[in-house]
């Protein structure tokens, strides 16, 4: 909701350049490790007037369909600073830079990245400069749940059980989750995501994750579901439960394809 507030607040906001006394100098921005943080930076920011003060400043970083050329912005808000300290005639800051939470746009597409400088004037921040980066970048909405390595899976015909390995299960829900499920898949072609066509090998049901919880070092045995024989693509899956199904919600994939062969039994 305070996303959502926020957009609405500084797409009627107007560019008003023509009076701005501050200079912006090279920008950068670098998201943080899973896009959970955003951070912006620049190596100048000068107010040239040799009189005047400026108001409080922020940084924001919009995904727009278009690259801005003035007046109303409109796009999603990425991420903005909190308010940063005006500056006096002639002060300046150097190499300055803040990070923030990263706030993704609700629709998946490729979009021109505009960074904004804007000056607190008359009872508003108003866009005093901007950047469009050069290169625009294809961005979409977080996934709620991420497995990360290191992963592993083995099994076993003589056991007839399947090791399950994952370092870290994470989600975002600001509820409980549904039950999950972690499975080991065997396809015919790597699986890159949507619905799932082979074997379900093995799997086990877990828990459902408060808010805020993750399940870490995740260690687990499952039953041996041998596929036909042949040469397989294997993932690990996990899926919740929700409507009434299992639904995927991350997976695992390992490159390197694997055979499996039942094991031939003697003859009584």
């Amino acid at each position: 909701m305070r996303r959502s507030l926020l957009l609405v607040s500084l797409l009627v906001v107007s560019s008003l350049s023509g009076q701005a006394a501050l200079k912006l100098g090279t920008v950068r921005y670098e998201f943080g490790p899973n896009m959970a943080t955003l951070t912006l930076g620049t190596n100048l920011i000068k107010n040239t007037s040799q009189e005047d003060a400026t108001g409080s400043i922020k940084l924001q970083l919009w995904a727009c369909t278009a690259p801005y050329t003035g007046g109303t912005i409109q796009g999603s808000l990425l991420g903005s600073t909190g308010t940063i300290n005006g500056l006096g005639p002639g002060q300046y800051y150097e190499n300055l830079s803040r990070s923030m939470p990263y706030v993704p746009p609700k629709a998946a597409g490729t979009y021109h990245l505009v960074f904004v400088l804007l000056e607190y004037r008359a009872g508003n921040y108003v866009i005093v400069n901007h950047v469009n980066m050069t290169n625009p970048k294809a961005l979409a909405p977080l996934p709620l749940f991420t497995m990360r390595g290191p992963s592993r899976w083995k099994s076993s015909y003589e056991g007839g059980t399947v090791e399950i390995d994952v370092g870290k299960i994470s989600h975002r829900r600001t509820g409980n989750s549904g039950t999950l499920k972690l499975s080991v898949w065997a396809t015919s072609a790597p699986y890159r995501g949507g619905a799932l066509s082979g074997y379900e090998i093995g799997a086990v049901r877990k828990e459902a994750l408060k808010p805020g919880f993750t399940y870490d070092n995740v260690k687990n045995v499952a039953k041996f579901v041998p596929p036909p024989n042949g040469t397989y693509y294997v993932s690990i899956v996990l899926s919740e439960w929700a409507d009434g199904a299992y639904r995927v919600v991350a997976h695992l994939p390992f490159d390197a394809p694997a055979k499996f062969v039942a094991p031939v039994k003697p003859a009584s």
